[in-house]
């Protein structure tokens, strides 16, 4: 198990400078989590763990509400917060000018213990490849688990852009019983690094997954999918 990372070359104020970025091997939402949870061997179910998650966040909610700090040990912190220009000290919040919302903030002990946890790989730019991290369902407002036909699905993530010009560059939807069948996208309403949206198709099977294939500007074809398996309806 271990945390991959790339070094990207920028160009700050004419110097090269060099950063580390994380590569991500993808995205959890809250279904995934409960899962992992279960995973490593809960003693309460899943509906007891929804039970307590969902009052966890309208606790948080309200109690910042009230205008107070929660700090949780030494995991983390929720901060009420605001941001805005005033006028003068005789200005008031007005909600067009300004906006209050709360911040989290990870613990240092915890970011010691994580780091020292911590197991890092370093890739090349030849592993870099399009990434995605999560698919949105507009009909239900699911997150990685369905996708409607004949709706609008939403991809995001990193590197998503292809050519659509080039015959082995793709996105495409493929069953997960039989690979060998799948359903290639070329209608796109939005295409991005960081996100495609487009018409679900009006496949045949009823559970598949997405495939990218891009060369990313270079000679190498780089090919991704997510990874889970989304329920057709």
């Amino acid at each position: 198990m271990s945390i991959r990372y790339r070094i990207q070359k920028n160009n700050f104020r004419g110097d090269d400078i060099y950063i580390g970025r994380i590569d991500l091997k993808g995205s959890y939402d809250r279904d995934m989590l409960i899962q992992r949870m279960l995973d490593m061997g809960s003693t309460i179910t899943r509906a007891d763990i929804v039970a307590v998650l969902t009052n966890f966040e309208k606790t948080v909610k309200n109690i910042c509400l009230e205008g107070n700090k929660i700090t949780m040990g030494n995991f983390m912190q929720f901060t009420p917060a605001l941001s805005g220009k005033f006028n003068s000290e005789l200005d008031g919040f007005d909600p067009v000018r300004h906006e209050v919302y709360i911040t989290a903030q990870i613990s240092s002990t915890f970011n010691a213990e994580f780091e020292l946890a911590s197991s890092m790989e370093k890739i090349t730019s030849i592993d870099k490849k399009p990434l995605i991290i999560g698919v949105l369902d507009l009909a239900t407002n699911e997150s990685n688990t369905k996708v409607t036909k004949n709706n609008i699905v939403t991809l995001r993530g990193e590197f998503l852009k292809f050519n659509t010009g080039a015959p082995d560059e793709y996105l495409r939807f493929v069953n997960s019983a039989n690979p060998a069948e799948s359903v290639q996208l070329t209608q796109f309403q939005k295409s991005t690094d960081k996100e495609i949206v487009f018409l679900m198709p009006n496949v045949a099977f009823t559970e598949g997954y997405f495939e990218i294939a891009s060369k990313m500007g270079t000679q190498v074809l780089r090919v991704s999918r997510n990874n889970y398996n989304l329920a057709v309806v």
